[in-house]
């Protein structure tokens, strides 16, 4: 595996440290989503209580729920991906394009630190032509 000689002791640090704080921001957003998809207890009702205009409240709760899942699903995506980048410090694989094995640019990592692949692969796997 090729090194990556734009990756200085600093420029790694800076990047290490950049992924570190995206790590504990996306487990917070995960905690905070977490609580909030929970939302309030709420008291049994009784049945003959129940207003029948309140389906539509029901609905939109629903959305809400489904809305806050895939928003959770996301955020779980990202920080698997930082924890992956994270990991490629231990191997010394990291700043290494996963599918050819070139450098991935600084100016790419400073942008996108948990980047897998080279701008080259990574365009083609966005257009499906290369498998991720």
């Amino acid at each position: 595996m090729s090194e990556n000689p734009e990756l200085t002791p600093a420029a790694l640090e800076e990047l290490r440290t950049a992924l570190l704080t995206r790590q504990a921001d996306l487990q917070q957003e995960i905690v905070n989503l977490q609580r909030s998809e929970q939302g309030p207890v709420d008291q049994p009702e009784d049945a003959a209580t129940v207003d029948p205009s309140d389906a539509g409240d029901a609905s939109v709760d629903l959305q809400d729920r489904e809305d806050t899942s895939e928003a959770l699903l996301a955020l779980q995506t990202q920080l698997k991906e930082v924890e992956h980048a994270l990991t490629k410090f231990e191997t010394g694989t990291y700043g290494i394009c996963e599918r050819c094995g070139r450098p991935i640019p600084l100016a790419r990592l400073r942008v996108l630190p948990e980047a897998r692949y080279d701008v080259e692969y990574e365009e083609d796997v966005e257009t499906g032509r290369a498998p991720r």
